[in-house]
């Protein structure tokens, strides 16, 4: 069967059914279908898929194919601007219609606090409509230079991102999921001792 978004069949233990699982805005959204209780396999799967859609029309989610990120965490009150003490730099981050990330900065000593902060809004905002025209960050070596993410995760905060990563997918993440996002695979491994490591301290081995 074709891999659905945002739902994950259950068949490693019973009870077996369907689970739906996705992330908007920070809040989570989860329920599981169990097959004896909708009268089969398929029953519980159209279930699945009615719940899902009238869940997302009610909190006001985006209908669309497109790839809808989760919340994305930030220290200055604006989703995907966060402001780094260390470097005197706002970075703006998001990503295009099919998860690819991308980030710029704006140096506070150039531009002062404010403007620094404004320009990193607007910058956010002006990809955020790109991405839902689905516009695709394009592959050439031209494209602007990636500024290494300057920021520390605790445990806890790589944990949250992995089980928001795993609602979005519908499915346990793999390390390449991480190869080109903030914070990358390399600092679970980091922090867990080992990709494997970081998936079972977040609950999400079966």
């Amino acid at each position: 069967m074709k891999k659905i978004k945002n739902i994950t069949r259950m068949e490693y233990k019973t009870p077996y059914g369907w689970w739906v699982r996705f992330n908007y805005n920070k809040q989570k959204y989860s329920k599981f279908f169990n097959d004896k209780k909708y009268n089969g396999t398929n029953l519980a799967l159209l279930s699945a898929h009615a719940w899902m859609k009238n869940t997302k029309e009610k909190a006001n989610i985006p209908n669309t194919s497109l790839w809808v990120g989760g919340g994305s965490r930030s220290n200055s009150g604006v989703r995907g601007v966060s402001l780094c003490s260390s470097s005197g730099r706002y970075f703006a981050s998001w990503y295009d219609a099919v998860g690819q990330s991308g980030a710029t900065s704006f140096l506070v000593s150039k531009y002062g606090k404010e403007k620094a902060f404004e320009l990193a809004c607007a910058k956010r905002k002006e990809m955020e409509e790109l991405r839902l025209t689905g516009y695709i960050i394009p592959k050439n070596p031209n494209k602007p230079r990636i500024i290494r993410d300057p920021r520390q995760y605790s445990k806890e905060e790589l944990i949250d991102i992995l089980i928001e990563k795993d609602g979005e997918l519908g499915r346990i993440p793999t390390s390449r999921d991480f190869k080109k996002t903030r914070p990358n695979y390399h600092r679970f491994c980091k922090a867990f001792g080992g990709w494997n490591k970081a998936i079972e301290a977040a609950g999400l081995r079966a």
